[in-house]
């Protein structure tokens, strides 16, 4: 592969997780009441042992939350975020009076990704002009590595590339830090690219 193909490959999913989330800081925003802003998102496709060292070690405990894309199945969604992390989410979703029970506040995890999968889904679709739909978010809590592993092996994926979004969103000065990962099926991230028209 080229180059120059390469880099216009790397803008196209720059592009899309630019418009997606722009679209989730919209939705968020709607959600809570209050301004939400965002950084310019991190985008990389890196090896699995490339995760472990750059982003995440693999014993560290860690919330996820997952969801599959139907149809054609290219894959999966996870959302990844540290258990301090996700109470800084819970703070920032729901009432101050409310009370912070580890049940709602897995909740209000699972809502934020669903919005934040819904928002990048809804960005692919206006460039390829297909549904795509995911399924509902489910919500774990274990090793970074255990998770990964399990969600490789489920989307029978040896090529060892993960496509990564690393995204922080702001709030009247409250910060949500974490990583979506999209895992796909053999040869998905390709199908993509070239509906894409790349």
């Amino acid at each position: 592969m080229s180059k120059d193909h390469s880099l216009l490959r790397y803008d196209a999913l720059q592009e899309v997780v630019n418009i997606g989330g722009g679209h989730a800081a919209t939705s968020l925003s709607k959600m809570i009441g209050r301004p939400v802003d965002m950084d310019v998102p991190f985008v990389e496709v890196l090896s699995y042992d490339e995760v472990y060292q750059n982003i995440q070690s693999d014993d560290t405990i860690v919330k996820a939350v997952l969801s599959e894309l139907m149809g054609k199945k290219y894959g999966v969604f996870l959302f990844v975020i540290d258990p301090e992390d996700a109470d800084k989410v819970a703070h920032m979703l729901l009432p101050e009076q409310a009370d912070m029970s580890e049940e709602l506040i897995d909740s209000a995890l699972k809502e934020l990704s669903n919005i934040i999968f819904q928002s990048f889904l809804q960005a692919v679709m206006q460039l390829i002009n297909k549904p795509l739909i995911a399924s509902l978010p489910v919500m774990t809590t274990d090793l970074f590595g255990s998770i990964l592993s399990s969600v490789y092996i489920q989307q029978e994926q040896f090529n060892d590339e993960l496509f990564i979004i690393k995204n922080n969103f702001y709030s009247e000065g409250h910060k949500i830090e974490g990583s979506l990962y999209f895992v796909p099926k053999p040869q998905a991230l390709e199908l993509l690219l070239t509906q894409l028209g790349i």
